[in-house]
């Protein structure tokens, strides 16, 4: 079962989660939520992870659910701030599964934190819609191109549905043309921009990349 915990970012914002534990030494994945979404919407994930042997934090991005603050660039130092209380209870190798905002956000963060080893975006958000929807600058300020083209041997898996009427199919091809090996990318026909998160055969797939890519 999961349960809530409290942690805080590089800034001071205090931030909820909620926890599922795995055993000593086993790898540990951050489930980053869309916008609007929070940590509870996808326990499922977190569960299915533990039941994978593997540790898992659903996060409250800053001006979401439980957690303070308001949503600005520092959502990506929330990432990372749930990646070092994973590594802090010995899950070293770090794992971050992100949907919509989410995957943005995780795209960000593994170009940042050398424990990340592999990161799993679905349908991530564009920086240009976002700040559109946001009604801030802030996703301009921050490119994924750079993120995502770095040879640093973080395996990066892209899953997108081909009916997103919010995020284009091709964006995640784009960003996969631009991912060095280890990169997955996976495009399921129809769908819709929420359709692939709870999908059963997608959190297989998913979850089974990210065990992959974090043995030892």
């Amino acid at each position: 079962m999961a349960s809530p915990i409290s942690l805080t970012s590089h800034d001071g914002t205090p931030l909820a989660g909620l926890a599922v534990d795995g055993p000593a030494g086993a790898p540990g994945v951050v489930v980053v939520p869309g916008l609007g979404s929070r940590k509870e919407n996808h326990a499922d994930f977190a569960e299915r992870c533990a039941a994978a042997g593997m540790a898992a934090v659903c996060l409250d991005v800053r001006g979401h659910g439980a957690s303070g603050g308001t949503l600005d660039a520092g959502a990506v130092d929330d990432v990372l701030a749930a990646a070092a209380w994973l590594a802090d209870r010995g899950h070293g190798r770090i794992g971050l599964r992100g949907s919509s905002m989410g995957g943005f956000l995780a795209l960000l963060a593994a170009a940042r934190e050398p424990r990340v080893r592999a990161v799993a975006a679905i349908c991530p958000a564009r920086p240009g819609p976002l700040a559109r929807r946001v009604g801030d600058g802030w996703p301009l300020t921050l490119p994924l191109i750079p993120a995502v083209s770095r040879p640093d041997g973080v395996a990066r898996g892209y899953w997108h549905a081909t009916g997103d009427e919010s995020v284009p199919w091709a964006h995640s091809f784009g960003l996969a043309q631009h991912t060095p090996q280890p990169m997955r990318l996976r495009v399921i026909l129809g769908g819709h921009h929420r359709s692939l998160q709870h999908d059963p055969a997608v959190q297989a797939e998913t979850v089974a990349f990210l065990a992959e890519h974090l043995a030892p």
